[in-house]
C-alpha cells in the first residue's frame, strides 16, 4: 500500500491506528480526516490504496465515504473501523461496498498484522463480525426436540397462517396454540415468523404431514 487514509475523529482512535498503519506499511504516505466534509476533500482529489473509515462521525456516516469510493474510485480498498458490531453497521457497511470491517478491541500489533495480510489476499475482518457472517450465512437450527403438535404448528406458521387460523385447523383453541408458538421459538432461539420460516425449511418440515 502507497497511500492511505485514515477518517477517524476520536484522536486515541486516530493515533492507533496511524500507530498501525505505519508498522505494517512503513513506506506508505498516510493521509488523515476527522470528519466527512475533510474526508470527501481528500478522496476527490486524490486516488488512495486504501481508506480506513469509522462509520460515526460528527457530521454524519462514514459509509457515505464507501459508497462514493465504491461507485467512483473501485480501486481503492475500504475497511470500516469501528465500535458498532451491530447487524445493522455491518451489513449496511458490506452492502455499500466496504471490504473489510475491523472492531475496535485489537492491539496495534493486532492490527497491523490484518494490514499486512491485505498484501496476501486476506480481508481484514475482526473475529466476532467474521464469526457474525458466518452465522448468518449458514445459521443453525438448535438441536431440539419438537412434539408431534409443535411441528404442526411450526409448519402451518411457516406457511403463512395466522395463530388463531393454526388452532382453528389444528381443532384447538387460539390461547393454546399461542402456547405452542411461544414454547416452539423458546426452543428454536427465534422471534419472527421469517425465522419460523426458515428454521421449518432447514429442519425439513416444510412437507412435514399434518394429520
Amino acid at each position: 500500500m502507497n497511500s492511505v487514509l485514515i477518517i477517524e475523529d476520536l484522536q486515541p482512535a486516530m493515533q492507533w491506528l496511524l500507530q498501525s498503519v505505519q508498522l505494517a506499511y512503513t513506506e506508505a504516505s498516510v493521509s488523515q480526516a476527522i470528519d466527512l466534509e475533510s474526508a470527501f476533500a481528500q478522496v476527490k482529489k486524490q486516488t488512495f490504496d486504501l481508506v480506513l473509515a469509522d462509520i460515526g462521525l460528527p457530521d454524519g456516516s462514514g459509509l457515505d465515504v464507501v459508497e462514493y469510493l465504491t461507485q467512483h474510485s473501485p480501486q481503492t480498498l475500504v475497511v470500516i473501523t469501528t465500535i458498532f458490531d451491530d447487524d445493522q453497521h455491518v451489513f449496511s457497511a458490506l452492502r455499500k461496498g466496504a471490504k473489510g470491517y475491523i472492531l475496535k478491541d485489537q492491539d496495534k500489533d493486532q492490527l497491523a498484522q490484518m494490514l499486512v495480510n491485505i498484501e496476501n489476499g486476506n480481508l481484514p475482518i475482526s473475529a466476532a463480525i467474521a464469526n457474525k457472517l458466518l452465522n448468518f450465512f449458514n445459521p443453525q437450527i438448535p438441536n431440539t426436540d419438537l412434539t408431534k403438535r409443535e411441528k404442526e404448528v411450526l409448519v402451518l406458521i411457516a406457511k403463512g397462517y395466522k395463530v388463531p387460523n393454526v388452532a382453528e385447523l389444528l381443532g384447538i383453541k387460539s390461547s393454546t396454540c399461542y402456547g405452542y408458538v411461544k414454547d416452539i421459538y423458546l426452543k428454536l432461539d427465534i422471534n419472527s415468523r421469517a425465522q419460523a420460516t426458515l428454521a421449518a425449511s432447514k429442519m425439513g418440515l416444510i412437507d412435514y404431514n399434518i394429520e
